[in-house]
Order: structure tokens, then C-alpha cells, then sequence
């Protein structure tokens, strides 16, 4: 007997299902559902789920013990996840592996002393702060690295999520110590990626070439070393974008860094 699709190990919340569990029902919470509404919304919402065997315990475990850690705990939610636990259809489904069988058993036992331990107080959800970036599409963006050198980088597009409205930027295939002149953004092609493999070597220089940037504790690109330096028009495909890396204005820098340290610079303009 196999572990349920989407699992990727034997903790709590290391499975697919779990998670969107946890996620969604928070994000009601924080949209100002009462507890009951939304756990009615959320049984509703995960009905065939709970038909599935396989499946039913990862959505009772996760929804009892989310809302446990909220103080939200309802009596009928946790009747069920206990017994889930009770009747071992999810130990049976880690037997082939006896290691990952015996973590599971913990993270059970666990869940079943916080759903029977005294609850905590229950705690307000508020919804998390957006924040909104004032970048536009076009916007072309440079950043100057510690050797001197140069990178531009351009808004492909701007994504607009439950957590913020964050620019995609894309790397644009120019490397100097002096920008460019205006007319010049527009020939500018974007950065190919360079290939790897998830293999335990050392990433080579932009291995991302595209990236998705959010805020993080209020630092944002003109307060992390980034200067907008002009516009450049919009590209085919820029709406579609491929999926690019995430990160934090924090975090680019570095990786610039990383790929610049050692990058030759094209030639002056």
C-alpha cells in the first residue's frame, strides 16, 4: 500500500493536500468568515476528498489541528481526526517503509495530544498586509554591482495575488559600467538562463535569468540598491511569462552579485 499521492514526507504538513487544507481555511478566516461557516465551507468544499480513504485523514488532521493552533477547535472536526488516528488506515498507508512509518507515528501522536490537551485561547486572523508595488510594465531597472558592473533589469509584467502586486523582472542581455543610452533599452535582448542540474553543484552564473520580487519587511528595489532608469516597450509573451524565480529584494542582490562578480563587460556604449 503507497503513500498518498502528494506527499513528499511524513510530516503533518508535507503533503499537497494538507497544506491547501491549512491555507484556504485561514484564508477564509482572515476574509471574515465566523468559525462555523467556514468550516461548514470547508467540508462542503473537500466533500469528495472525504470519500476517498486515502485521502479523508490528511484533510480531517489538517483541518483539526489548524484550527487547534487558532483556539477554533470544533468538537465535531476533532472527533473525526481522532479517529482517523484511531483506526490506523494512515499508518497502514507508510508500512513499506518502516523509518518513515515510525516518524509518522510521532507526528500522530502529536496531533492527537494537541487535539486532546487544553486548548489555547482562541486568536484573531487577520488578513496579512499587501503590499503594492509602483512599478509598471516597461519599467527598465539598474543595478550596479560591487565590482562596478552593470545589469538592467525590465518589468515583464506585474502579478497581482492574494499577498501583493509584484513585478516580474527579466534580465536584460547587457553587462557594463555604464548605462546605456535611452534608444539602446529597446535592442536590448532578454538574458538567456544558463542550464543546470539539480545536482549538488554549485549553480553557474544566471541560472534565473526571470524573477518574481516581493517586499519583504519594507524593503523594497529603491531601498535595496536598484535604480528605474527608463522604460522599454512591452515584449510578445510578456502576459504569459513563464513561471520565474521567487524572491525578496533582500535576496536579488546577491544573486546579482553572484552573477556578475565574475561576468565580462560588453562593450561601452
Amino acid at each position: 500500500m503507497g503513500v498518498t499521492m502528494g506527499a513528499w514526507g511524513p510530516g503533518l504538513f508535507s503533503d499537497d493536500t494538507a497544506c491547501d487544507v491549512r491555507d484556504e481555511y485561514r484564508e477564509m478566516l482572515e476574509d471574515g468568515l465566523d468559525d462555523d461557516e467556514a468550516t461548514q465551507r470547508m467540508l462542503g468544499s473537500y466533500a469528495d476528498t472525504l470519500d476517498d480513504p486515502d485521502e479523508a485523514t490528511s484533510v480531517w488532521l489538517a483541518l483539526a489541528v489548524t484550527q487547534s493552533k487558532l483556539g477554533r477547535l470544533d468538537p465535531r472536526v476533532r472527533e473525526r481526526a481522532l479517529a482517523a488516528i484511531d483506526s490506523g488506515a494512515d499508518l497502514a498507508r507508510w508500512s513499506d517503509n518502516p523509518r518513515l512509518s515510525a516518524k509518522r507515528r510521532d507526528v500522530l501522536n502529536k496531533a492527537r495530544a494537541q487535539l486532546t490537551g487544553p486548548q489555547p485561547q482562541r486568536k484573531k486572523v487577520r488578513r496579512p498586509s499587501r503590499h503594492v508595488t509602483d512599478l509598471q510594465p516597461g519599467d527598465v531597472l539598474s543595478y550596479r554591482a560591487a565590482n562596478g558592473n552593470l545589469t538592467l533589469l525590465r518589468v515583464a509584467r506585474i502579478d497581482d495575488d492574494r499577498h501583493s502586486v509584484a513585478p516580474v523582472l527579466v534580465a536584460l542581455d547587457y553587462t557594463g559600467t555604464r548605462l546605456p543610452p535611452q534608444p539602446e533599452l529597446d535592442t536590448l535582448a532578454d538574458k538567456p538562463e544558463t542550464p543546470f542540474r539539480l545536482d549538488g553543484t554549485p549553480l553557474p552564473p544566471w541560472a534565473s535569468a526571470s524573477w518574481r520580487v516581493a517586499t519583504f519587511k519594507r524593503i523594497d528595489y529603491d531601498t535595496a540598491g536598484f535604480e528605474r532608469v527608463g522604460p522599454t516597450t512591452a515584449r510578445p509573451g510578456d502576459k504569459d511569462f513563464r513561471t520565474p524565480t521567487y524572491t525578496s529584494w533582500q535576496l536579488l542582490p546577491r544573486e546579482l552579485e553572484r552573477n556578475l562578480t565574475d561576468a565580462p563587460a560588453t562593450a561601452e556604449p
